[in-house]
């Protein structure tokens, strides 16, 4: 079978590689979309692939990327009872030890052994087929489409950074950075109620698809951000700003933006450590917090509100072949061309 394997920095291949196993309560995924993460553009241009065997999933490099997928269920293991061949599933991609204290607590995906499908764990979704755990699956309603199922998991991912800061309706939210997980960010507000949400982006192509999609933006590069926040909340500050955009100097912007106790949550991943003045927080009594990946309940969520259209896919996001990932998906991605790119694994789609 074609699958798109990371081999080690900026060495991405297509290629054929063996179909894979199907273990005891397992089932096979034959792939529809996979969509382009920004942890997967990190793997390709800045970190590989551990040639260490992963502690929970044995798994090292190569790797078949791919955690954001969709697609049909095409074989089912031994004792698998509760999903059918030809149901039509988004995969959520974490693996969890069960053991653990924080799985113990409910907190499966901060387990302290955490893995993902398509990062360290055996096969990922940027294949023609792929096995995972059949826990994993969950049936797509009729009214969500394949092309939908694929973006579920980085929604899911905003929804939980959301969460995690208590923006409410009524409530002002500011977002740096209107890339894909930005968008997704601003979607989730948007669907939780927060109708006052500012987005602040320095790339034209990006600014153009956000404002398109009918969110005040902002270029930070010409606009002064302090005052443009000042003066839609009445100098009080945001009540929940999302960094997004991997960037110290956002991270800045972010606390000199926040209201007195607000909420500034770290959505984006970071190449280098981070730096910032401890004082900016002691003036506000802000809370900073990261966020990763999503619970199960969350995951849910955004299915029940993709079933009823929340999350529109117009202007954001968009589809290129496997055999065209390198130059089409990942150097468009990596160089702002395109936002959110979707993998069509199955010709059609399926």
């Amino acid at each position: 079978m074609r699958a798109a394997v990371l081999y080690g920095v900026d060495d991405l291949r297509v290629e054929d590689i063996p179909e894979p196993e199907l273990r005891e309560g397992y089932v096979m995924v034959e792939v529809a979309f996979n969509g382009i993460c920004g942890s997967d553009l990190g793997l390709i241009h800045a970190y590989g692939i551990s040639d260490q065997p992963h502690p929970l999933t044995g798994a090292c490099g190569p790797q078949v990327l791919g955690h954001e997928f969709s697609g049909i269920i095409c074989e089912i293991g031994a004792g698998v009872v509760d999903v059918a061949v030809g149901d039509r599933v988004v995969v959520a991609p974490n693996y969890c030890c069960g053991q653990c204290a924080r799985c113990r607590s409910g907190l499966e995906h901060l387990c302290v052994m955490t893995a993902f499908h398509g990062i360290n764990a055996h096969g990922g979704g940027l294949s023609e087929r792929t096995a995972v755990p059949a826990s994993a699956v969950h049936v797509l309603p009729d009214s969500v489409t394949l092309r939908q199922g694929a973006v579920i998991e980085p929604l899911s991912v905003a929804l939980h950074a959301v969460d995690l800061s208590g923006a409410a309706a009524g409530q002002f939210a500011l977002v740096l950075g209107a890339g894909p997980i930005g968008i997704a960010t601003a979607l989730n507000l948007r669907a939780g109620g927060v109708d006052r949400i500012l987005l602040s982006e320095p790339s034209p192509v990006r600014q153009a698809v956000a404002t398109k999609m009918g969110f005040d933006v902002i270029d930070p590069g010409i606009d002064d951000l302090a005052a443009a926040v000042a003066q839609r909340t009445d100098g009080n500050g945001a009540d929940a700003v999302f960094e997004c955009a991997g960037v110290a100097a956002t991270v800045e912007s972010a606390l000199a933006s926040v209201r007195a106790r607000g909420a500034v949550v770290l959505v984006a991943t970071y190449k280098e450590p981070l730096q910032f003045n401890p004082y900016a927080l002691m003036l506000t009594e802000a809370r900073v917090m990261s966020s990763l990946s999503c619970s199960r309940k969350e995951f849910e969520s955004v299915i029940d509100r993709m079933a009823s259209g929340a999350y529109p896919l117009d202007h954001w996001v968009e589809c290129v072949p496997l055999a065209d990932i390198v130059v089409e998906g990942v150097e468009a991605a990596s160089a702002g061309r395109r936002m959110k790119v979707l993998v069509e694994v199955a010709t059609g789609g399926l």
